[in-house]
């Protein structure tokens, strides 16, 4: 042996030596065989409790003896440092005890040729750390991380508690199950634990894992409370198999961030769910119970927001004079109570300037210039998104009976549904205008005529858009059923039709019109001695009703309203009675000019007329019209009101 081999052999016993003596690494000298020669455990990988390896015996290979799972390709590692006499540094492993299996270590895993003759390696030298602890850090930092990331961003308890589960079963556990308070799951406060019910939210895997079975090596479940704000929202329990360790101190801070983050989680989403419930209750109680019976349509209300909608859809039914009714349905702006808060200001400026019997565009107008004027909540003027008001969206249509006509006109709401008796659903071309309070563009009326028994829906939907599709069977079965009310089910339950009402808040009206024998209508020219003819319609029509009655007030009321309208109007001048549920006179004529109600003083000899009509009758008022103005009372018939 030459003296610089000699030099190399005795510098490897040296080291070998030294490697050793410092006991701080686990170490294993191996010949050219692989099989152990010498090997070094620390105490730490000595300690049961903590130990890695059992002491290798009879030379067996390392492979064997250090590591129980993937012996093979340690040992072609070994080999391939022995063949081309590289070094391999820190390669991260997985190991067992061999008289412990279940418990699972990582180490860090090297290995130096040792000098030979021949150029060749005469062994191995392996040494390995126990990374078990930095590893599994590593791993909970990861779980918690991927918790974060996907739990809590439905603001949903029960789907919270759901992805709990799914995030630990089975990176972290073989079974998990998470229990709430019932009062959690209804968005209210859950009270102490002695007052609390819980009822299970989420389950996943065997269940049996999570019975507490104790073991030699400790239990193999766990139970960890969710407490958010100093309050017990529910419990989680998590169990592992028997081929896999029981939970330690680090499984439990990993649980304990988990669980802490998961709490809040569920938490933020009982508030919401508490915010929802009382917006949807506010919105319902600005909402009417049930549409009013009408003449001109058999109308049903649907209010069932879907899930995740916000509460600002409302929709509604408004009975007009002159038989008269109008549809309406909008948006608000925003979520919550804010938004619910807003559709009932909303609907509420609707009903009181509906009273006005405007027409659509003037209305809209109307209620665009209310929007406008709404303070900010900082007192600083109008135009604040969070207002729920501007940006809003609303559909006002106004349809009558005796002519079968519909006029309608919309701030940035999709235009109704229209289903007529045998046909195909189809939009009506109504071209919306701008969202309340954003632009100053006037809106447009469409007016259109529909055939009775069609079917008008008006949904609380954000955008318009064609109508999907429906194939003629679905809307025969829509057309085809008596019932307003039934007709929106369908709709809405159906699923080839579901895209007509995509949030559940609509209306849906059957439109009817009048018997030609209900209504009279007479036109005379602006000459005095046509008041006595006015007189005789009246008398004639009401006797052909059968309301012979009610004859002398109708003939004094139309009368007055006549001669008013050839004094101060001119011609012509219509008169109108439509036999209802209420008997209406109307008269038309060609001033701008609405009518004033005062008191006449004792010496005055005139000005009582419109008095008189408002004394005789239950009911009176004026609107404009294309051409003039209308003036119109309604009676109840059999002492029912108008």
């Amino acid at each position: 042996m030459s003296e610089e081999k000699a030099e190399h052999l005795e510098q490897d016993e040296a080291l070998l030596r030294a490697l050793f003596s410092q006991a701080k690494f686990g170490l294993a000298v191996h010949d050219a065989d692989l099989n152990v020669t010498r090997v070094s455990l620390d105490a730490e990988f000595r300690a049961p409790q903590d130990g890695l390896m059992v002491e290798p015996s009879g030379g067996r290979p390392l492979a064997d003896t250090l590591v129980a799972q993937d012996a093979a390709a340690i040992g072609g590692l070994l080999r391939g440092v022995l063949e081309t006499g590289e070094t391999l540094l820190e390669l991260p492993q997985r190991a067992r005890r061999l008289d412990r299996p279940l418990a699972e270590r990582f180490v860090s895993l090297s290995a130096i040729p040792l000098a030979g003759t021949g150029g060749r390696p005469s062994g191995v030298v392996a040494t390995f750390t126990d990374i078990t602890a930095e590893h599994r850090e590593r791993e909970g930092r990861l779980l918690a991380g991927e918790a974060a990331r996907r739990i809590g961003a439905d603001l949903d308890p029960v789907r919270c508690a759901q992805e709990l589960v799914d995030v630990l079963v089975p990176a972290f556990a073989d079974a998990a199950t998470v229990d709430l308070a019932e009062a959690v799951l209804l968005g209210e406060e859950p009270g102490t634990p002695a007052e609390t019910s819980i009822r299970r939210a989420a389950s996943r895997g065997d269940e049996e894992h999570l019975l507490p079975v104790e073991r030699a090596e400790g239990s193999a479940t766990m139970e960890a409370e969710l407490r958010a704000r100093g309050q017990m929202l529910g419990r989680l329990v998590v169990g592992r198999s028997a081929g896999r360790g029981v939970f330690d101190s680090l499984d439990q801070g990993v649980a304990g961030e988990i669980v802490s983050r998961t709490a809040l989680s569920i938490d933020n989403a009982r508030q919401y769910v508490r915010e929802r419930r009382s917006a949807e209750m506010l919105r319902r109680s600005l909402l009417p119970s049930g549409p009013a019976e009408n003449s001109a349509a058999d109308v049903a209300l649907l209010h069932r927001p879907a899930a995740g909608t916000d509460s600002g859809a409302w929709v509604d039914v408004v009975p007009l004079p002159s038989a008269r009714v109008a549809f309406t349905a909008g948006r608000a702006t925003g979520r919550g109570i804010r938004a619910a808060s807003a559709a009932g200001r909303l609907r509420t400026a609707v009903q009181t300037l509906s009273d006005l019997d405007l027409a659509p565009e003037e209305l809209l107008t109307h209620v665009d210039e209310l929007v406008r004027r709404l303070p900010r909540a900082d007192g600083a003027g109008a135009g604040v998104d969070a207002a729920g008001e501007v940006g809003a969206t609303c559909l006002y249509a106004v349809y009558d009976p005796v002519t079968g006509l519909c006029a309608m006109a919309s701030a940035g709401q999709q235009a109704p549904l229209l289903i007529p008796p045998g046909g195909e659903p189809a939009r009506v071309p109504l071209e919306p205008g701008p969202s309340l309070g954003l632009e100053s563009m006037p809106f447009e009326t469409l007016e259109l005529r529909i055939e009775p028994g069609s079917v008008l829906i008006l949904s609380a939907g954000e955008v318009p858009g064609p109508v999907a599709p429906t194939p003629s069977s679905t809307a025969d079965r829509i057309t085809g059923d008596p019932g307003a009310a039934a007709v929106l089910r369908k709709v809405v339950d159906d699923p080839l039709a579901q895209a007509v009402v995509p949030d559940g808040v609509a209306l849906a009206a059957r439109v009817r019109v009048l018997s030609p024998d209900s209504t009279v209508y007479r036109q005379f020219p602006a000459d005095p001695s046509v008041v006595a003819r006015a007189r005789e319609v009246v008398a004639s029509s009401l006797a052909a009703w059968g309301l012979q009655d009610m004859a002398f007030v109708t003939e004094l009321v139309a009368s007055e309203l006549v001669t008013n309208a050839i004094r101060y109007a001119g011609g012509p001048v219509g008169l109108r009675l439509i036999n209802d549920r209420s008997l209406i006179c109307e008269v038309s004529d060609p001033s701008q000019t609405q009518p004033r109600l005062r008191h006449a003083r004792l010496t005055d000899e005139g000005g009582r007329g419109l008095f008189l009509v408002h004394q005789l009758t239950d009911q009176w008022g004026s609107r404009y019209t294309a051409s003039g103005k209308t003036i119109w009372t309604a009676q109840g018939i059999d002492g029912a009101a108008p």
